[in-house]
């Protein structure tokens, strides 16, 4: 009836229902909290295979392959006899993308005016979580190895050089002195990168040292970013790893008598990283 309209009846308001909100499903497996990835979840054991999370976006401004479909649970998932898990499961992201990123981060690359050391630091940070998808779906048993030449140096050499053959490039990549060296040296990165994703019969990576002398605390992110380092970029690292953990130090010892949880699983984590950074700085010749 509208508004205004004369009605002897007074008008009769029937009550709502209140749907409360149901709780989500939870599946066997998922009782641990994500939302701090880098840290170490309390190390969830994955008795099958869950649906995968989306992707994390990429950095950079126009470093955006797309929403692809994943194509099942990342290899790292798959291979690894070990629960300690640093991260959730990862989508896989198919070639096609990988690539197209790759071409995008180097066009955007190719049209920066600021000084070379500044593109290819952008450039790195645009192309670090690519490398990770090409390193995870190809890397076979590089990163066993490169754990191996850390803590039980000189270690031994990778049946699969893929690691090592990217870590190559981007120490070119960081010795480059102009802008046209740098872009020359990142294409025949890619042209690498597109050979290794168009093997019929890739070796899928093992993170089996990784994550046992390790502890699970490390992701392969994390690895990655180290190894690609800069002499100069993993001696700031190093500083700043450093003052975290005083920092976490301190904090604990302010806690006395209670029970610091999440402080001491960052501490750990962080004096982890350390200790690999470490490593890898008296593997290049350093202290």
């Amino acid at each position: 009836m509208p508004l205004g309209t004369d009605d002897d009846e007074p008008t009769k308001i029937e009550p709502r229902k209140l749907l409360l909100p149901r709780a989500p499903a939870r599946s066997k497996g998922d009782g641990f909290d994500t939302s701090d990835i880098p840290t170490n979840p309390g190390r969830p054991v994955f008795d099958k295979p869950r649906a995968s999370p989306s992707m994390p976006s990429l950095s950079g401004e126009t470093t955006s392959p797309g929403s692809p479909a994943f194509t099942g649970v990342a290899p790292e998932v798959r291979q690894s006899r070990w629960h300690d898990r640093s991260a959730a499961p990862r989508g896989v992201l198919p070639a096609e993308a990988v690539l197209k990123g790759l071409d995008e981060a180097l066009q955007k690359a190719a049209r920066d005016k600021a000084p070379v050391g500044a593109v290819r630091e952008q450039l790195k940070a645009d192309w670090l979580p690519l490398l990770r998808q090409v390193v995870e779906q190809a890397g076979g048993d590089g990163m066993d190895a490169y754990v191996t030449q850390l803590l039980s140096p000189p270690g031994r050499q990778a049946v699969t050089a893929l690691v090592d053959v990217l870590a190559a490039g981007m120490e070119r990549l960081d010795a480059a002195a102009d802008a046209g060296t740098l872009l020359a040296v990142a294409q025949e990165l890619r042209a690498v990168v597109a050979r290794t994703l168009g093997d019929p019969a890739p070796r899928t990576i093992s993170l089996e040292l990784q994550e046992r002398e390790l502890d699970g605390r490390v992701d392969v992110d994390t690895m990655l970013s180290i190894r690609f380092a800069s002499n100069a970029e993993l001696a700031t690292r190093r500083a700043r790893a450093e003052k975290t953990l005083e920092d976490l130090r301190q904090q604990m010892r302010a806690l006395q008598g209670m029970q610091p949880d999440g402080l001491f699983s960052n501490f750990a984590r962080v004096k982890v990283e350390k200790r690999v950074m470490d490593a890898e700085a008296r593997r290049r010749g350093g202290r």
